[in-house]
């Protein structure tokens, strides 16, 4: 299965030719899920036109939530990222968390992620 991030989710919805191709071939073979966080983001938005396009896009995968094994992974990466002092945004931290937790590939265009070193993660 293959997280979306926030990222990729509203480049796919502007349709970005580059990440429409790779979200389809991913769809292809896996399960596209995204987070409760990135839910979040993307309903917040102050146009009505694009909430309404990611209520449609959120209708069609599986969004999961942020549990007890996220939080521990989620404060996992904090403690080494601080450490490291290459930290990302908290709700970054918290969408790697639930991704990591389930064991499964988060796609995202900000490359602020690169600081997490993880093969699960993916900068596209």
């Amino acid at each position: 299965m293959t997280f979306l991030d926030t990222s990729v989710i509203i480049d796919f919805l502007a349709g970005d030719d580059a990440i429409v191709s790779i979200v389809r071939e991913h769809a292809k073979t896996d399960d596209i899920k995204t987070t409760t966080i990135a839910e979040y983001e993307l309903l917040k938005h102050k146009t009505e036109i694009r909430r309404q396009a990611a209520k449609k896009f959120l209708s069609g995968v599986t969004v999961c939530s942020f549990d007890r094994a996220s939080a521990k992974k989620a404060a996992q990466l904090y403690g080494t990222l601080k450490d490291l002092g290459k930290m990302i945004n908290e709700n970054d931290l918290l969408i790697a968390g639930i991704s990591l937790a389930h064991d499964e590939v988060l796609l995202t265009r900000d490359r602020r992620f690169q600081n997490i070193e993880n093969p699960n993660i993916k900068v596209v």
